[in-house]
C-alpha cells in the first residue's frame, strides 16, 4: 500500500490541482491520494470561498482519494508553521511521499536550501541580522541570508513552501519522500482569468466580481457543476473583508495590551496597528495604513486573523510542540478507503461529535457559518452534526 500526501488550501479547487493529482498519482504510483486540507480559514489570513465541506466535495470530485483537516492553528501560520503541520498529519497518516507543485522541480537545490534554514549557521543568522537591519521582509531577508545568488524560480512561493515541507521533514527527521510536480499555468498571484489554468487568485477575483461565468472555466466540469449547485441551494461565497466589523471591534476593545500578545506581533507593532483600528473601517484600510517593506501584505494579513480569533504567540507555540492526536476526516472516495486509513493511520480518526476538537477549530466553523443564510451552511457546530462525505 503507497499513500502519497498533499497539503492543500483548495481555495478553490481547480484545473492545475486535478492536474497536480494526475501527476502525483502517476509519479508516485500511490493507491491512494491524501490531502491534508485547511478548513474554513487559509495560511494568507482570510476565509477560504468555500466552506471546507464544500471544498473537500472538489478535492474528491477532482481525483483525490481521502481529505483530511489541517487544524486552523497550522493552517493559518507562516509557511513554515504551515508546512510543519502538515508534514506531521501526513507522517501520522503513515504516508510513503509528499507531492508538492513547484516552480522548479531541482530537489538538490531545495534541500541545500532547506538544511541552510534548518542548521541556521553562524554566517546565515549575520546575514540575516544584516539583511532585516536594511528594511527587507523577513521572508526576503531569509531567502537573501540562505542563498543570495539563488535562481529565480527558488524564490517563487510554491519553490518557498516546498523549502519549507523538506525543512520539516529534517527538522521532524520523517521518512517522507518528496516528490515535485512542475506548475504550470499562470502564476501564483496572477489575475488573469482567461485561460483554463488560471490562479485561485484570479478565480476568487473573478467570483468576487460576481463573473462566475468566467471562474468556472479554470475549474473540472464536475467541480464547477458542484459549486453551481451548491450556490443555488444557498451557499454564499466568502472573502476577506466578510469579518470587518468584528476585526475592528476585536482590536479597539483590546488595545495595545491585547494586540501585543498576539502571534506574529514584534517590535512595538501593536501600536501602529491600534492607531490604526482607531481610524480605519475596513480590513483592507487597515492593511495599507500597517504594511511598510517590513511587514508584509500577507503577515499583517495574518496578524489581523489573529486578532479576530484571539490567536497569541503562547497558543501557537504550544500548538507546535504536540504531537498528532486525532485525524478529522472530511471526505472520502468510497467507504473501502476509510478502512484502509484506519489500517494505516498512528493515531484515532475522527468523524462527527468528538472529544477531539480544538476549540479553536470549533470556534473557527462556527464563526464562519456566520457569513451563511440558509440550512445546513448557516448552523452552528456543524462539526458534530456534518456526515463524512463518501463520493462512492
Amino acid at each position: 500500500m503507497i499513500i502519497c500526501g498533499i497539503i492543500v488550501e483548495y481555495n478553490p479547487f481547480h484545473n492545475g490541482h486535478q492536474l497536480h493529482i494526475e501527476k502525483t498519482r502517476e509519479k508516485s504510483r500511490a493507491d491512494l491520494i491524501v490531502c491534508v486540507m485547511s478548513g474554513n480559514f487559509v495560511q494568507r489570513g482570510e476565509p477560504a470561498v468555500f466552506d471546507k465541506w464544500s471544498r473537500t466535495m472538489c478535492a474528491l470530485k477532482g481525483g483525490a482519494d481521502a481529505v483530511i483537516e489541517l487544524p486552523l492553528l497550522s493552517a493559518v501560520q507562516s509557511a513554515e508553521g504551515f508546512a510543519s503541520g502538515g508534514v506531521k498529519i501526513l507522517d501520522a497518516i503513515g504516508a510513503d511521499y509528499i507531492s508538492f507543485g513547484c516552480e522548479t522541480t531541482d530537489l538538490t537545490a531545495i534541500s541545500a536550501l532547506a538544511g541552510t534554514l534548518a542548521k541556521e549557521p553562524r554566517k546565515y543568522k549575520r546575514a540575516l541580522r544584516e539583511n532585516l537591519s536594511q528594511g527587507m521582509s523577513f521572508a526576503q531577508a531569509r531567502m537573501n541570508a540562505a542563498l543570495p545568488d539563488a535562481p529565480k524560480a527558488l524564490k517563487m512561493p510554491n519553490a518557498i513552501l516546498a523549502t519549507e515541507y523538506i525543512k520539516a521533514i529534517k527538522k521532524h527527521k520523517s521518512k517522507l519522500e518528496p516528490i515535485a510536480i512542475q506548475r504550470v499555468g499562470q502564476g501564483y498571484h496572477s489575475s488573469d482569468i482567461s485561460t483554463t489554468l488560471s490562479s485561485a487568485t484570479a478565480i476568487r477575483s473573478a467570483m468576487q466580481s460576481n463573473h462566475l461565468a468566467e471562474a468556472f472555466v479554470s475549474m473540472p466540469n464536475v467541480c464547477a457543476d458542484y459549486i453551481k449547485e451548491q450556490l443555488l441551494a444557498g451557499l454564499t461565497p466568502v472573502f476577506a473583508d466578510s469579518f470587518d466589523k468584528q476585526l475592528l471591534y476585536r482590536l479597539r476593545v483590546g488595545g495595545t495590551g491585547y494586540i501585543k500578545t498576539l502571534h506574529e506581533v514584534s517590535e512595538g507593532l501593536e501600536n501602529r496597528i491600534y492607531s490604526a483600528a482607531k481610524t480605519c473601517s475596513t480590513r483592507a484600510e487597515l492593511i495599507d495604513a500597517i504594511k511598510t517593506k517590513r511587514y508584509t501584505y500577507t503577515r499583517i494579513s495574518r496578524i489581523l486573523l489573529y486578532a479576530l480569533f484571539g490567536i497569541t504567540r503562547d497558543m501557537v507555540e504550544k500548538h507546535n510542540r504536540k504531537k498528532v492526536n486525532h485525524m478529522h476526516v472530511l471526505g472520502v472516495a468510497g467507504q473501502s478507503v476509510m478502512s484502509t486509513l484506519a489500517d494505516a493511520c498512528k493515531v484515532p480518526l475522527v468523524i462527527g461529535k468528538s472529544d477531539y476538537y480544538t476549540d479553536m477549530d470549533l470556534i473557527a466553523t462556527d464563526l464562519y457559518a456566520l457569513t451563511q443564510k440558509k440550512e445546513p451552511f448557516n448552523r452552528a457546530a456543524r462539526d458534530f452534526t456534518q456526515r463524512l462525505i463518501i463520493t462512492k
